[in-house]
């Protein structure tokens, strides 16, 4: 059997019903988390747009999060603290701070802060982990080198105006989970700009 059959042999033999193909520390600290706080996990069939993601249910009152099955274990973990701390936002501040504003952001360093005292990573892991420590940012995909300390469209408050890296000048209007609407200034049309985007300057 070849490498790449033993991959997908691996990735069909995971299961939406459990984490049990995660290392045992990384199993521990997500089932800690969501019994504490009373969440509903969701192992979703791989997305190209987001790798997670985290929703209140105002009817309900209660929290779900949800992260792609087909990611890595250390990738998975990354992920899910990402979302755990948009919940830990909301439980805070109720929905009145931007979402991957400051107040995530502060949320989020500390949280993968803790995971390093809960959590037995390997020497790449810890770095990928310190990585999204020293570079908090909107989108959980992997760095690339060339975008660290790079914002994302994501990152931006309302009514910014942002030149992408391709040249184009928008104003930033409305934030939604992972497109915002966006006027570009130049012929003042409407457009919907992915949250991943890197900006290239902030005017």
């Amino acid at each position: 059997m070849s490498a790449q059959h033993l991959v997908k042999s691996r990735l069909l033999n995971r299961s939406n019903l459990n984490i049990n193909f995660l290392p045992l520390d990384f199993q521990k600290y997500i089932i800690h988390e969501i019994k504490n706080g009373c969440i509903h996990l969701k192992l979703s069939p791989p997305r190209k747009s987001k790798l997670g993601d985290y929703r209140y249910n105002y009817q309900q009152k209660s929290h779900a999060i949800s992260v792609n099955i087909d990611l890595s274990p250390i990738q998975f973990l990354i992920t899910f603290i990402h979302e755990l701390a948009h919940k830990k936002c909301f439980d805070k501040y109720k929905g009145k701070v931007v979402s991957h504003g400051q107040e995530w952001k502060s949320m989020y360093v500390y949280l993968l802060e803790e995971a390093k005292s809960r959590v037995s990573f390997s020497k790449e892991e810890l770095r990928l982990v310190n990585q999204y420590i020293n570079y908090p940012r909107a989108s959980s995909f992997p760095y690339k080198e060339e975008e660290k300390g790079k914002k994302k469209v994501a990152d931006l408050a309302e009514q910014s105006k942002f030149k992408l890296e391709n040249g184009r000048i928008f104003q930033l209007l409305t934030k939604r989970r992972t497109r915002y609407l966006c006027t570009d200034l130049n012929n003042g049309k409407l457009y919907t700009v992915s949250g991943n985007a890197t900006v290239e300057a902030e005017l």
